[in-house]
């Protein structure tokens, strides 16, 4: 038995190697969100108080008022637990779309050191070496674990220092390191099962994205279907307020036995193959292979599809839930007072929360659109790009061909997820409400991804290496949308993301200015793009 982990050791260190930058990059980013979630919020309720003539708990309990009837808030956030209180609404703030990101880092970092490995043929190399069956696996699950614990140690560290009781802040980042782990595990579990590292990360972000819509429908409802959910338990566990101590068991038992279960499928399975095996090929290529477009069409239409029906689903999710917002407005006089104090109509919250959801559904299409971009990155990474283009395709109907896919594919993602939104919406309410004013609204955020790609196409055509910056660009995207107000970002910050100039309807008009501008962005630097990379040599395989 203990052969079968003959060099852990060896390769945990390999993996710290090889993640010496990526994986770093990930805990500072995500610790810089934690840690400065606290020292915001505590610098714009003293404000406000001051401003008030009122104490500091005074001035949350207001805010907590409002937050409460905040529909859009609690869908991306989470349940409004103890909001009144210092340590609920860090945790609030935090939220559940934080706890979605730290899935993300820890899928992208199983299947990076899994089922990448071994596409390009290195894992069978160390498995030739004096290597057990089960220490890769052992490897990156300890890494895994690591990761979170750090995350889960840093987040009690930040809270006591605010000033919080250490139990409950060391409860809360556990919930956040174990909603970590059962993703990790999830991943472990679709690397053995697919064969390839495309699939098993689509069904892996899959599972994370289920996660969130269920438990944004249980949380806006206030029904049971939160609890379906690994990102819901971790939530239920609400250190500040009425702890419960049950979650913590159902999620240890969740990571236990998915990773038992990732140990047990290792074996029956031969390395680079996968439990699904895929079915042959057809004899002879399609006719539509022989053009660059079609050849991009086939390497990317799984792909563009699969996030095409996961915005579906995004938009379906939000989209069963409006109706709530009238129902709930119209039964609770308490919360139209508080609306009307606050200066807010219903009818205004309602497009405020469609305004909202539209612009968060552009956010998680922006990766999409990024993913399709970078696609001709690894077709260059593994060599597969070389003999394509010494076989007279020109360099850039080959990049060209991929980019198209991308600009088509913006418009079709935002379709997609404003359709289902409106679709759910009409079979809940029994008739469609402003359906085609909603497209509109859809497609009005379609510039942003636009310029996304831009950015992407140039890095790339400027260098294979460069291309990671795109990525960089998401996440300053990302970290204006989510905490531009609670972290007081500089406007001109806020004003580098696109999203900021082009998320306003349906609450609001939408100027010409903005996306025109949005939108030769995008194309200069899909022209530069394939400029530059007419010009530079192709990079060796890594």
């Amino acid at each position: 038995m203990n052969n079968s982990f003959a060099g852990t050791g060896t390769l945990l260190r390999l993996i710290g190697r090889l993640d010496r930058i990526k994986l770093p990059m990930w805990l500072l980013g995500l610790g810089f969100l934690i840690a400065i979630t606290p020292l915001s919020l505590r610098g714009i309720t003293n404000a406000e108080a001051e401003a008030q003539g009122i104490t500091p708990e005074a001035a949350l309990a207001q805010q907590a008022t409002l937050l409460e009837t905040n529909g859009a808030t609690i869908a991306l956030q989470g349940p409004p637990n103890a909001i009144d209180t210092f340590g609920g609404r860090y945790a609030f703030e935090i939220g559940a779309f934080t706890f979605a990101i730290i899935g993300l880092m820890n899928v992208l970092l199983v299947a990076r050191h899994t089922r990448a490995e071994e596409e390009t043929g290195r894992t069978e190399m160390v498995r030739s070496a004096s290597v057990g069956a089960w220490s890769s696996i052992a490897a990156v699950s300890i890494a895994a674990i690591l990761a979170n614990a750090f995350l889960a140690a840093l987040t009690t560290a930040v809270f006591a220092a605010d000033g919080l009781a250490i139990g409950p802040s060391a409860l809360f980042g556990a919930s956040l390191g174990l909603a970590g782990l059962v993703f990790a595990a999830t991943a472990l579990v679709f690397v053995q099962v697919f064969e390839y590292g495309r699939a098993a990360t689509g069904a892996s972000l899959a599972a994370i994205g289920l996660a969130f819509g269920i438990r944004a429908i249980g949380d806006v409802q206030g029904s049971w279907l939160s609890l379906v959910s690994p990102i819901g338990w971790a939530q239920a566990i609400d250190p500040f307020g009425d702890t419960v101590y049950w979650p913590l068991l159902v999620l240890l038992i969740a990571i236990v036995a998915s990773f038992g279960l990732a140990i047990a499928l290792v074996l029956r399975r031969d390395v680079g193959a996968g439990l699904i095996a895929q079915r042959p090929g057809p004899a002879e290529a399609a006719p539509s292979l022989l053009s660059p477009l079609g050849l991009a069409w086939r390497l990317q239409r799984n792909t563009l599809t699969w996030w095409a029906i996961g915005l579906a689903a995004l938009g379906a999710t939000y989209g069963s839930v409006i109706s709530t917002l009238d129902d709930l407005i119209a039964e609770n006089e308490a919360m139209l007072e508080a609306l009307e104090q606050f200066g807010i109509s219903p009818d205004a919250l309602r497009d405020g929360f469609i305004t909202f959801i539209l612009s968060m559904i552009a956010l998680v299409a922006s990766g999409g659109i990024i993913q399709s971009i970078l696609r001709p990155r690894g077709e260059e990474n593994t060599g597969r790009a070389e003999p394509i283009l010494s076989a007279g395709v020109s360099r850039r109907s080959w990049l060209g061909s991929h980019l198209l896919l991308s600009l088509i594919a913006a418009p079709a993602f935002m379709l997609a997820g404003g359709a289902a939104m409106g679709v759910a919406d009409a079979a809940v309410v029994g008739s469609f409400t402003d359906f085609g004013s909603l497209l509109w609204a859809s497609l009005t955020r379609v510039p942003a991804l636009w310029a996304f790609a831009g950015v992407g196409s140039l890095l790339y055509g400027l260098a294979k290496r460069l291309s990671f910056g795109v990525w960089i660009a998401f996440g300053i995207v990302v970290l204006v949308f989510m905490f531009g107000e609670v972290l007081q970002l500089p406007d001109w910050f806020i004003d580098l993301s696109p999203l900021t100039h082009l998320t306003n309807t349906p609450l609001d008009a939408q100027g010409w200015v903005a996306p025109m501008v949005a939108t030769l962005i995008g194309m200069a630097g899909i022209v530069g793009g394939l400029l530059a990379f007419s010009q530079r040599d192709l990079e060796s395989p890594t």
